[in-house]
């Protein structure tokens, strides 16, 4: 199933990279490319957020101390999402002044799609943990769809490149929204105790 799904993700990947490019030609899809980088940067945060979630998740035995990781490492994430998209409007203007931007909306639009990058990555760690890989698979393919789909739509209506970065926000925002826990596994307010290895991955 991650493997129809990552295929799936690259050729997605691939229409939209051909399809902005032809309709932006290489300025507007060289500020888009240039805006999107700024994502890549952030990933490195959510890759570790996602790592480090699915195998705390994976180590604790019964469902509530499931529960109990997910929430520490969701809230950390969101606090590092939330210091990442302020400080990405703090500098907005000197990023949009550094990478030639028409003016700094793309790179506040990014800031909004950077504080709900970083929780994406422990809610799909949450997935991956919990061994739910044809949901995994299908956030995945559907975030790749909505970004593809909303540019598209972004570029007919006449956005341009700041209407793609938008759609590239909206696929993320979307991703995180599906990526929530199934009803049996929302997380409570009264967690039992965890292995001291939810500690371990906390310092990781």
């Amino acid at each position: 199933m991650l493997l129809a799904g990552t295929g799936s993700v690259t050729a997605i990947n691939f229409l939209y990279n051909i399809a902005v490019a032809r309709s932006l030609g290489p300025s507007g899809f060289g500020h888009v490319s240039a805006v999107c980088t700024l994502l890549i940067l952030i990933s490195a945060v959510t890759l570790s957020f996602q790592i480090v979630s699915a195998k705390i998740v994976a180590q604790q035995e019964s469902l509530p101390a499931k529960r109990t990781a997910y929430r520490g490492l969701h809230w950390r994430s969101w606090a590092c999402g939330i210091l990442a998209g302020l400080f990405l409007l703090v500098i907005r203007n000197l990023i949009a002044g550094y990478l030639n931007l028409p003016g700094p909306l793309p790179v506040t639009l990014m800031a909004i799609g950077a504080a709900f990058y970083v929780p994406l990555g422990s809610r799909r760690g949450y997935l991956q943990g919990a061994c739910s890989f044809r949901r995994l698979a299908l956030n995945v393919v559907a975030e790749g769809i909505v970004r593809l789909g909303g540019s598209l739509l972004a570029i007919k209506l006449g956005y341009g490149a700041t209407g793609v970065i938008g759609a590239n926000v909206a696929a993320v925002v979307m991703a995180y929204l599906l990526a929530i826990p199934a009803p049996w596994t929302k997380v409570v307010y009264h967690p039992e105790p965890i292995s001291v290895a939810f500690r371990e991955g906390l310092q990781a």
